[in-house]
């Protein structure tokens, strides 16, 4: 192929847990989208040294290249800070957004090869957001965020093990002493965990103060100020509240169809620990946060459910959080200018999820 005619060059790169599917396309001057190479390597160390020399082999190094692939749980990470330590630019994009895509070129077969064609095809033709490597402090932050939910978890099942053991019929006291001992424990690390974040966060003086903002905001306390923050990468790839809102999978879907239209709803395809972190603060909200409770009654005497109100709440303390934390100030009680107040009463007209 005459390398005059190429514009634009891209890896897709579909990752699983044992393998990567890649291709190599290019965009070239009559606009068309051409297969230079496609290959398979294992998801290891081994495999990404063989990436790098099939990328290196079969692109040109004169054209602007760009490598697109999916967040595939953890097992897209390796193969994402591999490349990123040498320099390549990328795109992580969320599985729903692939297969609206997918859906677009009306494939009807699925296979990890075409996947990764798939992919190759996306980032030549749409004008993909690059990804913003997160610092180490803010990775490891994420993984004891989860940890630390994980165990939460752990111990509530414990917690109603234990209360079940109690009531039955002469309950056996070995039994119980061990699940006494699982959940102290569990108790124990849990308390670890949030230490070693403090930790983290003191580690980094720029973090530290723009988390110093962030937990101004009544019944925002630092956990989940910290699991909000880790979760988003401290929002490097979030552009605005718009997507903010879509990422959390808070935003609102409304389907509707000639005289039929079903009640909005939130999406829920995004980050669900986000929510989960946001969900009590929503709650405690009403109490506790005078200008978010008038917000909450307006919409109880606009006849929505308790539970839109709640979701609605999720939504404004998780938008106050972006802005105070990209602007570096504080909450302000009862503030009437442009930005506060607008943060939280702005889109009062909305449609509301259920």
């Amino acid at each position: 192929m005459n390398t005059k005619t190429i514009l634009k060059q891209c890896v897709g790169i579909d990752v699983s847990m044992k393998k990567m599917d890649c291709c190599l396309a290019v965009y070239t001057q009559d606009l068309q989208v051409k297969v230079v190479s496609t290959s398979k390597f294992e998801n290891n160390g081994k495999g990404l040294l063989k990436l790098r020399q099939w990328i290196e082999k079969k692109s040109d190094k004169a054209i602007y290249l760009h490598v697109n692939m999916e967040a595939t749980g953890v097992y897209h990470e390796d193969t994402a800070y591999f490349l990123s330590d040498l320099g390549f630019k990328l795109s992580i994009i969320q599985p729903a957004k692939g297969k609206q895509y997918a859906r677009s070129l009306d494939e009807k077969n699925k296979t990890d090869r075409i996947d990764a064609i798939m992919l190759a095809r996306m980032g030549l033709e749409r004008d993909l957001p690059l990804w913003n490597r997160p610092t180490e402090n803010l990775r490891i932050l994420k993984r004891l965020s989860r940890e630390r939910i994980s165990i939460i978890r752990d111990r509530n099942a414990l917690t109603n093990q234990l209360h079940a053991l109690n009531h039955s019929h002469k309950a056996y006291a070995k039994s119980i002493k061990r699940l006494k001992q699982r959940v102290k424990l569990a108790t124990k690390q849990l308390a670890d965990i949030e230490v070693q974040m403090q930790e983290l966060v003191s580690e980094s003086p720029v973090l530290h103060e723009k988390m110093k903002h962030v937990i101004t905001i009544p019944v925002i306390n630092f956990v989940t100020a910290a699991t909000v923050i880790a979760e988003t990468d401290g929002f490097s790839n979030i552009g605005n509240r718009r997507q903010l809102v879509s990422y959390a999978g808070l935003d609102v879907v409304i389907r509707e169809s000639g005289t039929l239209a079903w009640r909005p709803r939130i999406s829920k395809r995004g980050n669900a620990y986000i929510r989960a972190a946001l969900y009590m603060a929503a709650v405690c909200s009403i109490i506790q946060n005078q200008t978010l409770r008038i917000y909450f009654n307006r919409m109880k005497e606009n006849g929505k459910p308790g539970k839109t109100g709640v979701i609605a709440l999720e939504r404004k303390l998780l938008i106050l959080i972006y802005t105070l934390y990209k602007n570096n100030t504080d909450y302000v009680t009862g503030y009437t200018n442009n930005s506060q107040k607008d943060i939280v009463l702005q889109d009062s007209q909305e449609p509301v999820a259920v």
